[in-house]
Parts: structure tokens; C-alpha cells; sequence
């Protein structure tokens, strides 16, 4: 049992862009998980992405899952201003749903012999492979998040990071609502999700979906150019 202490406050990962840092209170909260999730395109990576150079600019590391291509060009435009060393973005290219379980359990082995702590860890995207997953087994499926989702939950406790995941969305038949894949079992292990609009004229929209500390439903506006992100007025 750990006594928590009430006066301290929660350190944050900046992503150096106003209207970014404002909608996340600050930035990425450490200890707990982040979801972020809209439809394709939407600028889910660019805003994984801002954050991590943001990490390496202040010479920490970065732990990065990548299970749908990421482009390095990508980064590399990012980055062309930072200071920070890439090389301490530690970048895997996922290749299955076995694959992401295993490559998760190796970082936590790592934090156990001390090898290695990064300051966040982001899965881009967390679900894309159960997306895929063709079997029938349902409860198999979920039971796989579950233990995903658990040693997620395990490394926060070694660590002193933060961990953001990007999530697919699906149409749901009922309501015709965007829901973001994974349902019940990821909304109730993250502390903060926030949704990724596109919108005319090339208009994002990130909205807070929830969080610990902040009102649901607040929002701002930017627009991904080709050096980061520009923050707009609503």
C-alpha cells in the first residue's frame, strides 16, 4: 500500500503546442493511460508523434509501438527543428497480435532488470491487430485485451511514465454512432480519452471525451501541416 500524496503535483509531457497542451490539461499524464481515437487520418500518429519528439527534446526516451507503417520521413520532418537524439525513440514495427503481447512483456521485463525506463510509451495503434483478428472467439479476444491492457497497467506501476494509446473506430449497428473499438474493456482502464475529428478546409477537432480533472466535452481546433501542427480558432 502506497500513501498518495495529495500536494504534489502531476507531472505532465508537454507537446510544446498551445492548443494541444491546453486540451490535455497541461499534456500527457504520467501513471496512467491515454487514449486517443478517431477515424484514419484523423492525426492520431502526428499527435503520438508531437509528443514523443517533445520527450526526446527534453533527453528522455521513448518506447514506440507502431502497428500500422508510421513513416519515418514523417518523423524525420517532425524532428527537423528539435534538439533531442533519436535514437532514444525506440521504434518497433508490430507484426501481429502475439507479437504485441510479447514485445509488451519485454518492455516490462526491461523495467524489471533496469535496463531501460522511457518517459512514455505509445501503441499506435493499440487495437488495429484485434481489429483484424478474424476468429469467432469473442471472449477470447477480449480476454487477450484484458491481459494487454494489464500489463499496460503493470509497467505504470514500475515506472515513472505515461502511456498513450490511438484507437480504431467501428459504426455501431444499433445506434449508427462512431464508437472506438475495444468497447467496455479499454474505456475502463484508461483515465483520459480524447476523440480526433476531421473535419472541411483540412479542420481537426480534438474533443475531451474523459478525464480525471477537466470538463467533457471542451475541444479545440489545428490543422497537421508539414512540420507539426498548427493550432486554429474554433
Amino acid at each position: 500500500m502506497d500513501r498518495v500524496d495529495t500536494s504534489r503535483t502531476e507531472e505532465k509531457i508537454s507537446s510544446g503546442i498551445s492548443c494541444i497542451d491546453a486540451i490535455f490539461s497541461g499534456g500527457l499524464e504520467k501513471g496512467i493511460i491515454t487514449e486517443v481515437y478517431g477515424e484514419g487520418g484523423g492525426g492520431k500518429t502526428n499527435l503520438s508523434l508531437i509528443f514523443s519528439l517533445s520527450v526526446l527534446s527534453a533527453g528522455k526516451s521513448v518506447i514506440y509501438l507502431d502497428t500500422e507503417g508510421v513513416s519515418t520521413e514523417r518523423i524525420r520532418q517532425l524532428s527537423s527543428s528539435m534538439t533531442g537524439d533519436l535514437k532514444r525513440l525506440y521504434l518497433y514495427r508490430i507484426k501481429s497480435l502475439e507479437d504485441q503481447e510479447l514485445t509488451l512483456l519485454r518492455v516490462e521485463r526491461n523495467l524489471d532488470r533496469k535496463q531501460m525506463v522511457p518517459d512514455l510509451i505509445v501503441i499506435d495503434s493499440f487495437t488495429e491487430y484485434f481489429r483484424l483478428e478474424k476468429s469467432n472467439d469473442a471472449p477470447g479476444r477480449t480476454s487477450n485485451m484484458q491481459k494487454q491492457m494489464a500489463i499496460l497497467m503493470s509497467i505504470l506501476s514500475k515506472a515513472d511514465c505515461a502511456v498513450l494509446i490511438t484507437n480504431q473506430i467501428y459504426q455501431d449497428i444499433q445506434t449508427g454512432a462512431l464508437e472506438p473499438f475495444g468497447g467496455y474493456v479499454i474505456d475502463h482502464s484508461v483515465k483520459a480519452i480524447y476523440k480526433v475529428t476531421k473535419l472541411p478546409e483540412s479542420k481537426r477537432k480534438v474533443e475531451i471525451l474523459k478525464h480525471r480533472s477537466s470538463m467533457e466535452g471542451q475541444s479545440t481546433y489545428f490543422r497537421i501541416t508539414g512540420y507539426g501542427l498548427e493550432c486554429l480558432p474554433a
